[in-house]
């Protein structure tokens, strides 16, 4: 009895999260001027004019390249981190710790006004490079957390092993830990890049009419009307969300990538 309780507030749970997406799909396809649903008649006007509108693409492909540079970045400075603090332990590495572990206990509006008051003080000229230390700063988390998360699970005897070997520190990394936890660095990969993708609040306080992430596009073209175009553009960006996961389960399984079994 109480494991179909439980069974049943996990399926309530999944339709309360699965809910507000039905209702954006179904309002993209409305004839109505606003988003309605369920839908009034069935058109694909919003996506048409989706797809002319050049600031919505633009704004597109410079989200997917500020994610991917961000991702490489925040990957190279966070997995060198991680496994710093993992192996060596010098004073205060706790403390170190808990600042790279900062961004996730500000609110990211703090982040994104403080940032833009520092660039202003050190008279920054660069928008995209404040924009990319941005994204950085707030993703460098997820790669601790998760990295960590792999070192923490790997035996320490196969690293002692490979230098019993003969294999010095580096070609240990490289041969060794690096395979042994990817895994774990594609799953740090992908939040990185979902969390710099989705980056709202950061975006609006660095970015700029010239350079403006898709989340902030959409934020400013809703401040002035709400229609079903609005619906469209999420409705893609949701199957862009779930082509990335089809992509990664095909490639490598959600499981191993997860580094779960």
């Amino acid at each position: 009895m109480l494991d179909k309780a439980i069974d049943l507030a996990g399926w309530l749970v999944v339709l309360f999260i699965l809910g507000p997406l039905v209702i954006i799909v179904g309002g993209s396809f409305t004839e109505t001027p606003y988003v309605a649903f369920p839908p009034t008649g069935f058109t694909l006007r919003w996506y048409a004019q989706l797809m002319h509108r050049r600031d919505f693409l633009n704004s597109f492909v410079f989200s997917l390249a500020l994610a991917a540079l961000c991702s490489l970045v925040a990957m190279l400075l966070g997995v060198a981190a991680v496994i710093g603090l993992h192996r060596h332990g010098f004073t205060g590495r706790q403390v170190f710790r808990a600042f790279l572990m900062s961004p996730l206990v500000l609110p990211t509006i703090v982040t994104g006004v403080a940032l833009l008051q520092f660039y202003y003080l050190i008279d920054m000229d660069a928008p995209v490079t404040g924009l990319l230390v941005g994204h950085v700063l707030i993703t460098i988390p997820y790669v601790l957390r998760t990295v960590g998360a792999g070192l923490v699970g790997l035996d320490p005897a196969i690293e002692e092993a490979a230098n019993s070997l003969g294999a010095g520190g580096l070609r240990t990394l490289l041969r060794v830990t690096l395979p042994a936890i990817a895994p774990s660095i594609m799953a740090a990969v992908i939040f990185v890049f979902i969390t710099s993708f989705d980056q709202a609040t950061v975006s609006i306080f660095l970015s700029g009419p010239d350079m403006m992430p898709l989340p902030v596009r959409i934020y400013s073209y809703i401040d002035f009307a709400v229609d079903p175009m609005v619906a469209a553009v999420s409705t893609l960006l949701i199957l862009f969300a779930f082509g990335i996961i089809a992509l990664l389960q095909k490639l490598l399984g959600l499981e191993r990538a997860m580094g779960v079994g």
